[in-house]
């Protein structure tokens, strides 16, 4: 890795162990190999993928496995702050498997918790996918790559400048909209985990199937999962998986609040408001209510029925 090295750290002690874990994608004889990397902080795996930033016990993304996991060093920071950090900057459906990707991800990580970079070679064939035709990257990546116009002015270098200049985190779980959770708050997504399929327009058939999630695919950044009925895996974009029994909303839907046991909480029980998007990194969905947005669990919204049209 490089950085500064030994140089001692002055935000703090440095009690939390850092790894990095490293899994070869495929080859490109004489040129550059593909690589899947994530951010182990004691333990718990961190990386980012079209759901935003994931994480849990199991190096999931790397289907329990690496081909690496190299010792580090000991960061003052816990991995709870490093989400807190980084979240605004890996948001859902901002990754690009060229422009940025989990390495972009590891990269800002390391240096968050080490002030070290990424080695290199991890993201080799990204730099010469950067230099590379449309032509070419296609052949490379069997079709699988489709640019993202959101990544398109990513830069790791101006993240690390805002985070340099950031107060220190706080040690409370904060997801993607600011509101404060407890360490309850997980992903969505994980191998093994039961879907329901939702809301694909090419393949309408599908929508409302049951599938359980087979392994996260590094390449393209999506979640493959084994049909039900069929027993076929196929690969899905995050914002088309929700997890099975969990009420299924989509952006526009007008939804009531309810059950809300906290005394702030209480206050907006019936209050009604309008979803903006769902969470796969705490479970939960965005909604707009007067014209703040905020996240809460499924179970604590309520669909309201669309006005039949005159």
């Amino acid at each position: 890795m490089s950085g500064q090295g030994d140089e001692e750290d002055n935000r703090g002690p440095a009690t939390n162990h850092v790894q990095l874990a490293a899994s070869e994608l495929f080859n490109i004889p004489g040129l550059a190999t593909a690589y899947h990397t994530s951010v182990l902080v004691n333990g718990e795996e961190f990386f980012f993928s079209d759901s935003g930033i994931l994480w849990d016990r199991a190096l999931t993304s790397h289907q329990g496995k690496p081909s690496e996991l190299v010792d580090i060093g000991f960061s003052p920071y816990t991995g709870v702050q490093l989400l807190n950090s980084l979240q605004s900057h890996f948001m859902p459906g901002s990754y690009d498997l060229i422009r940025k990707n989990c390495n972009s991800f590891s990269d800002v990580a390391l240096y968050f918790l080490l002030r070290k970079r990424l080695d290199r070679k991890y993201s080799a064939l990204e730099r010469l996918g950067q230099r590379a035709s449309p032509d070419m990257i296609q052949r490379f990546t069997k079709g699988m790559y489709v640019p993202n116009n959101v990544a398109s002015s990513y830069s790791s270098d101006a993240v690390i400048q805002d985070v340099e200049k950031q107060p220190p985190p706080s040690q409370r779980l904060i997801d993607s909209v600011g509101s404060l959770h407890g360490a309850q708050s997980r992903p969505a997504l994980t191998i093994g985990a039961r879907v329901t399929v939702v809301a694909l327009k090419n393949a309408e058939h599908l929508n409302g199937q049951g599938a359980v999630i087979h392994r996260y695919n590094g390449v393209n950044g999506r979640w493959e999962a084994m049909l039900n009925l069929t027993g076929e895996v196929k690969a899905f974009c995050s914002e088309n998986l929700r997890p099975a029994g969990e009420l299924v909303l989509q952006p526009g839907n007008r939804v009531r609040i309810h059950g809300l046991v906290s005394e702030t909480g209480q206050a907006m029980n019936g209050t009604e408001g309008e979803v903006i998007g769902y969470l796969h990194d705490v479970s939960r969905y965005q909604v707009q209510v007067d014209g703040v947005t905020k996240a809460f669990k499924p179970d604590n919204l309520q669909m309201l029925k669309v006005p039949d049209s005159a």
